[in-house]
């Protein structure tokens, strides 16, 4: 059965797979991104449909959840920054 949650990844070696995949992509701007996105989530920050952002997806489309950037229920196997999936909820 596949995984239903998130796979802890740092920035850098997200950053590093990411440009390997997507030649072109300006590196410094998408570590730019992920951090706002992750400070974002440690701060709390929620989807307009409720949930927790996903900084992956948010540093990419904009600050929403896995399931309203992607239209599927649960992560299989998808990057999370580790930091933002060890955040608790307040």
């Amino acid at each position: 059965m596949p995984s239903r949650s998130f796979v802890p990844i740092s920035i850098d070696d997200y950053v590093r797979k990411h440009c390997a995949g997507n030649r072109g992509v300006d590196r410094s701007d998408l570590i730019e991104r992920l951090k706002s996105a992750l400070a974002r989530a440690c701060a709390g920050a929620r989807c307009e449909c409720g949930n927790r952002i996903w900084v992956v997806g948010s540093a990419l489309a904009g600050l929403s959840c896995f399931t309203c950037i992607t239209g599927e229920a649960h992560p299989s196997g998808d990057y999370e920054i580790a930091e933002a999936i060890y955040v608790e909820d307040g």
